[in-house]
């Protein structure tokens, strides 16, 4: 809708200006403030801002409002499809990072949220709970429990490719010389084939962005299945996209109780830490070859995403595995059940 906004000229004549008719505001703008998130990071990361949010919410009564494109595909409770528009900025507090005093500061201002971390004592027994208020769309749903369904009975190990985005140290090395590192292709194989000579009927659910081609020898080698749930999000940069739709893909890892992870990626830190029913985690150790694939097992459900970067980076929570993966229980099988 727009409306005709009549202007008079310096030469006395006059002209119809057409400007924007603004919606009215909701009940729930006038009698508290709004807090909105954007989408300033990828998904993952928007999740983790979710406990930060209901704490504003609980302590100072903010309405939560999400602007993602991603929301035709999973819902949050308490919260609210919204826009950040150029005037909703006005006013705005942005908050990047948040300790106590500005968490104490926000008390009926306008907040843009962008903060990924926050006091720990009002985090941490809000983290499951915002987990479990995500829900995945119905017809996703049913596509991952149909997809796990024709492996019924199968112990399932899940694998996580990063790449694009992340990026390799060292094609022959793996090591944490940058920000994002990427695990090299060979350290999965390398992995899965020790689970495969343990359990030699394991199936492996793959997840991954960047190239598919960079998967293939995997999909040739390994009894290696994906969900064929195409991605519609374009807006995505091409080292960031996935052909599946991402939101799918990340609750069908949650559902598998092992998982190939990438350390640092924030994708596997809420398959197996947040969604879902705890996911042990085999990762790389810095040092690690092709003759020498070192893992390690990392259990960190329940635990924030600092603390699983903080494994990724320095090796905390991370116990060394021997070559057949001693302790590991790998006969488990993928659990949809709290879809």
């Amino acid at each position: 809708m727009r409306r005709v906004q009549t202007i008079v000229t310096r030469a006395g004549g006059v002209r119809a200006k057409a400007s924007p008719i603004l919606p009215p505001p909701r009940v729930s703008e006038v009698l508290m403030p709004s807090l909105y998130i954007d989408e300033f990071v990828g998904i993952s990361n928007r999740l983790e801002v979710l406990p930060l949010a209901f704490a504003i919410h609980d302590v100072h009564g903010h309405d939560i409002v999400l602007d993602w494109h991603e929301l035709d595909s999973f819902s949050v409770d308490g919260t609210r499809r919204g826009r950040v528009w150029p005037w909703t900025k006005i006013g705005a507090v942005r908050v990047r990072h948040c300790d106590e005093a500005i968490f104490a500061s926000l008390a009926g201002r306008k907040v843009i949220l962008r903060s990924l971390d926050g006091p720990d004592a009002l985090l941490k027994p809000r983290y499951l709970d915002a987990a479990r208020r995500v829900h995945l769309a119905p017809a996703l749903a049913d596509s991952v429990r149909a997809t796990f369904a024709r492996h019924a009975g199968r112990p399932v190990v899940a694998v996580h490719l990063r790449q694009g985005d992340y990026r390799l140290v060292s094609p022959e090395r793996y090591d944490i010389g940058t920000e994002w590192p990427a695990v090299p292709l060979w350290w999965y194989r390398s992995a899965m084939t020790a689970i495969r000579q343990v359990r030699p009927d394991t199936a492996f659910f793959l997840a991954g962005n960047g190239d598919p081609m960079l998967h293939a020898e995997l999909v040739r080698d390994f009894d290696v299945f994906t969900l064929e749930v195409e991605s519609h999000y374009g807006y995505k940069k091409d080292d960031h996209s996935s052909r599946v739709n991402p939101v799918a893909d990340l609750f069908a890892l949650a559902c598998c109780p092992v998982l190939l992870a990438t350390p640092v990626s924030g994708f596997s830190h809420w398959a197996a830490n947040a969604l879902g029913t705890p996911s042990t985690c085999i990762v790389p150790m810095p040092g690690a070859t092709p003759d020498d694939a070192r893992m390690g097992r990392v259990d960190l459900y329940g635990e924030r995403m600092p603390r699983w970067r903080a494994a990724g980076r320095t090796g905390s929570d991370t116990t060394p595995l021997s070559a057949t993966l001693d302790g590991i229980d790998l006969s488990r099988t993928a659990d949809c059940g709290w879809l």
